[in-house]
């Protein structure tokens, strides 16, 4: 008769998915609350405003056309943006001819900037009943942020202990631009693909390592900081002889999706230089070696051009800057060199390439190691202190969700 039972090793691996879904549980649960809560208070800042001033025209979405918008609520900001490319390619996918446009008069060409992995995750589920392309997206973000934030919990307990893994999760779930993690954006996605690859090169996993950064490869170009930590870790690894033959696979893996998506939209539009093209001079975003960077700060610095000096949102996202790059200092000798080298080559790539300042919270959320500082912080607290310090954090949150679109205009 035959032994029906799970081989050993599969009820292992088994034991330990349920023993760390179990251990990360609470992490998750309070950072579904916390982002509960921060959306509600950018709904109610919403709805305020629509009410004090209906009509008015306060952002403009990032379409092609970058069309004005008025107040339509929450939804209409988290699908905005980015969003709007990621839901049209969920809807009709990355096809067309180059050269030709699409029923919006927008050229087909366009939708090769925006990496496809978001977009292919989301488009099966478009094919489900009453799923359209945007719930298809939130439903990939949701999924995604629950993921990130598993595997944000796995690397602040394996560094510091459950507490700090999971105040480094309630950070990440209230950091400036957080509203972008329940949007359709890649941020969570890619948040998720960074964790656990991190997560496994801690671990020497690395064959695991070199295929979930190869996938990041297909979500944004900025996944060159995950690749290039897995890469550099898998090689000191190879020189050190340690795990035989898979340092090498990790090394060959890590770059591949990056490398293939390129490939393959330069092919459709006749040349690697046609594409970087498109991308500077239609969506501005390029390497500018922090030229645009240090002329809008030092134009707040010193009142130079008004219509920086003048913003308080332009403001803010200095501060913001300079906080990162603050946490990023503070993080050296306090963590892993893979997450360290991790964030910051993320924060080189944030504010050395041409891109709004207002956009810096949003690209600085995978950087989620420059956190741990916080989240150390935090757990000295007593756990009745944690409560309202985190609530409060929550608050502003939302408050910057809501404000950031709705009040000042500016894009995310």
């Amino acid at each position: 008769m035959e032994d029906d039972r799970p081989a050993p090793e599969a009820a292992g691996r088994a034991s330990r998915f349920r023993a760390s879904a179990v251990a990360a549980a609470p992490a998750i649960g309070l950072y579904l609350l916390l982002r509960l809560f921060s959306l509600e208070v950018m709904h109610i800042l919403a709805s305020h405003a629509a009410f004090r001033s209906p009509g008015r025209q306060v952002y403009p979405d990032g379409s092609i056309n970058n069309q004005w918008r008025s107040f339509t609520g929450i939804m209409d900001a988290l699908v905005s943006w980015d969003a709007r490319w990621y839901t049209k390619i969920t809807a009709q996918g990355l096809g067309g001819p180059v050269g030709a446009v699409d029923e919006d008069g927008v050229p087909y060409e366009l939708r090769l900037m925006f990496f496809p992995l978001y977009p292919m995750l989301a488009r099966p589920l478009t094919y489900l009943p009453f799923v359209s392309p945007v719930t298809a997206c939130l439903i990939v973000s949701f999924v995604s942020s629950v993921a990130a934030a598993w595997g944000l919990y796995a690397i602040g307990r394996h560094i510091r202990g459950h507490k700090v893994g999971i105040l480094l999760v309630a950070v990440w779930a209230v950091a400036p631009a957080a509203m972008t993690q329940n949007g359709a954006f890649t941020e969570s996605l890619f948040t998720a693909l960074a964790a656990w690859a991190l997560y496994a090169v801690l671990k020497e996993r690395w064959v695991l390592a070199g295929l979930l950064a190869g996938l990041s490869g297909l979500s944004r170009p900025t996944a060159a900081a995950l690749i290039g930590t897995v890469g550099l870790a898998a090689l000191i690894a190879a020189f050190s002889r340690r795990g035989g033959w898979r340092p090498y696979a990790a090394m060959v893996l890590a770059p591949a999706g990056l490398l293939v998506y390129l490939a393959f939209a330069s092919s459709r539009l006749g040349s690697v230089a046609r594409y970087f093209e498109i991308h500077d001079q239609t969506f501005g975003a390029r390497w500018d070696y922090g030229q645009n960077t240090w002329s809008m700060a030092t134009d707040i610095l010193i009142g130079v051009d008004g219509d920086n000096a003048e913003k308080p949102i332009r403001v803010l996202s200095m501060v913001f800057m300079i906080g990162f790059v603050v946490l990023f200092g503070m993080l050296l000798g306090r963590a892993p060199w893979q997450l360290t080298v991790f964030a910051g080559v993320t924060l080189v790539l944030s504010i050395f390439s041409h891109a709004h300042m207002s956009m810096l919270g949003r690209h600085m959320l995978p950087a989620f190691p420059l956190l741990l500082i916080p989240a150390i912080g935090l757990a000295r607290l007593r756990n009745r202190d944690l409560g309202p310090v985190l609530a409060v954090l929550a608050l502003l949150s939302g408050w910057y969700a809501g404000w950031l679109p709705f009040i000042s205009g500016q894009a995310i």
